[in-house]
């Protein structure tokens, strides 16, 4: 009885640090995404200033 209490919580152990591994992941993946959107914004704000250089 007492092996089944011990595998009851490492199981459930085991499916906190699955949710809390998914968790990081989606959080890691949403600031890739915001810097890559920052980094598309600069980029795109240096051409226009390149662009405006070019035309003067």
């Amino acid at each position: 009885m007492k092996i089944l209490k011990e595998f009851n919580k490492m199981k459930i152990e085991f499916n906190d640090a699955e949710k809390a591994n998914k968790m990081r992941k989606e959080e890691h993946i949403r600031k890739f995404e915001q810097l890559q959107k920052e980094s598309d914004e600069q980029s795109d704000r240096v051409a226009q200033r390149f662009q405006f250089i070019r035309n003067k």
